[in-house]
């Protein structure tokens, strides 16, 4: 009799969640008592919404709109039928419940709890399909990988994962979900009373800063756009400085259209079967998409290319919508086939795009709902809010407080500092007991030059330093970057846990196709 396989999953948020739903769908009712067994090592508070939405502010809100947002992009109104049947059963419960949304962008944590409710079906689904889900509330700190590149041994030939408090646990696979790379502390500044490493959850970090402190924020993205939010509704007294190199911040989404832009697809689709990529060619497909609509790329990126304030652009994008609008959409059309024009782009190109563009699109792909903009501009007439760009240092000062330069050589002082950087894909950032930076010194991971590490692009399965893959380790999220340009999304995770579930399946064993899961 054949023993039954184990699959380990290291994290248990938005991309764990996406691969039990995904696994799930993938087997057959036919074949129960045939499934893996898995377990899952999360050592945050619940299972199913990850640190990224975790239960916090209700201001700090989704940047797409909740009929966008789904852990399955085969069924993408899921999220949006689950919201309705919440605002159903809340009218049921009577005038006192929480009513039902009113603005296309909901809550952070309103989705978490959507991705905690699939998490425990998934689980209950797999129950009934013969798979045991373990859940294991620690991190884990060590792989030991067998077979492939890094050697390693379990005593039955599979990996070793060890927890954080000296458990061992064998797996024939194991799935690495485990997120970004912590935000760097880029003037290290650890330690300093009044700095805070990490801003989420929102409503437990900010709560140290004092409602009438000057506060500098370090970014201008959107997690630094929902610290502004929330500081400055818990003290009206605040004034709050967004502060950045750059000085540039995420678009604002003015377009909630959903048209598919057919003839953006049909080039992206030519210009792969060509096999001649290149950013001028993708520069123009995009272009050609926007003058048939009634605009153009050069009018589109007119506030990032002229280096606009924050508070002119979005005066700008609010009262003449159209430009930015379809930028979005046709950034967003193209998701399908970012890793593969990512991967036809030469090496210097590539390179250039990342020095050069990389901020600018991240503006596009990731604009703020409209509603923040509205709130930013109104903190900012009020003169509660400010934006600075050209930062270049900040110290904490010997009596307290830190001073922060910036490169036209003035120095401003402040009474406490947000670390709102952002997450990161550089390896060499991760911290050095952290399971990443173990993984990349005993050579099971291989940076990737441009982020994350090596995978395989069609599978996701750990690459090594030869360039063959692992067979039995796998990777979901950003540390796939490198190999795949832009992961961080929740549509993005979706696919490539879908991906992955696709492997861990036997061709026998899957969904017929129209099958309902």
């Amino acid at each position: 009799m054949l023993k039954k396989r184990t699959i380990a999953v290291v994290g248990g948020g938005a991309a764990c969640t996406a691969f039990l739903a995904a696994y799930a769908r993938r087997l057959s009712g036919d074949v129960a008592g045939a499934a893996a067994d898995v377990i899952v090592f999360e050592p945050g508070k619940s299972f199913g919404p990850g640190i990224a939405y975790a239960e916090d502010a209700e201001t700090a809100l989704l940047n797409r709109p909740y009929s966008a947002m789904s852990v399955d992009y085969g069924d993408p109104g899921q999220f949006r039928r689950w919201l309705y049947r919440q605002a159903s059963a809340r009218e049921e419960a009577g005038p006192d419940a929480r009513p039902a949304p009113r603005s296309h962008f909901v809550s952070r944590s309103l989705f978490g709890q959507y991705l905690e409710n699939v998490f425990g079906q998934s689980r209950e689904d797999l129950r009934l399909l013969g798979a045991q889900v373990t859940l294991v509330p620690s991190a884990v700190v060590d792989l030991d990988v067998k077979g492939g590149e890094a050697g390693g041994s379990g005593d039955d030939g599979s990996h070793v994962l060890t927890t954080a408090d000296g458990e061992r646990f064998a797996a024939d696979q194991v799935i690495l979900a485990i997120g970004a790379i912590a935000p760097s502390d880029v003037y290290g500044l650890t330690g300093a009373p009044g700095f805070v490493a990490q801003p989420y959850p929102l409503n437990t970090s900010l709560s140290q800063v004092d409602p009438g402190a000057e506060v500098l924020v370090l970014g201008a993205g959107l997690t630094a756009i929902d610290v502004a939010v929330v500081l400055a509704d818990a003290g009206r007294e605040r004034r709050i400085t967004l502060a950045s190199r750059s000085g540039r911040i995420p678009d604002v989404r003015t377009d909630l259209g959903t048209g598919e832009l057919p003839e953006l697809l049909s080039g992206a689709r030519q210009l792969l079967a060509r096999g001649r990529v290149s950013l001028r060619s993708v520069h123009e497909l995009i272009d050609a998409t926007l003058r048939l609509n009634g605009t153009s790329i050069r009018e589109a990126l007119l506030p990032y290319t002229d280096s606009w304030s924050a508070p002119d652009l979005m005066r700008y994008r609010l009262a003449n919508p159209l430009p930015g609008g379809l930028a979005h959409r046709c950034v967003g059309a193209l998701t399908p086939f970012y890793s593969e024009l990512w991967r036809s782009l030469p090496d210097a190109s590539r390179r250039l795009f990342l020095r050069d563009h990389y901020r600018t699109y991240n503006c596009l792909r990731s604009p703020m709902p409209v509603t923040n903009a509205h709130r930013l501009l109104g903190l900012h007439d009020e003169g509660r809010l400010d934006f600075a760009r050209g930062i270049t240092h900040v110290a904490a000062d010997a009596g307290g407080g830190f001073t922060a330069t910036f490169a036209d050589g003035r120095t401003a002082r402040y009474d406490a500092v947000v670390n709102a950087v952002g997450r990161t894909n550089n390896t060499a950032a991760a911290s050095a007991s952290s399971l990443t930076s173990r993984l990349v010194r005993n050579g099971t991971f291989v940076s990737h030059p441009l982020g994350g590490i090596r995978v395989d692009p069609d599978t996701n399965q750990v690459r090594g330093s030869a360039g063959t893959a692992f067979p039995r380790l796998y990777v979901i999220g950003d540390l796939a970057s490198g190999e795949h340009f832009h992961v961080s999304s929740m549509e993005l995770v979706a696919r490539q846990a879908a991906r992955v579930a696709d492997g861990l399946v036997p061709a026998a064993d899957r969904l017929l196709v129209g099958a309902v899961a």
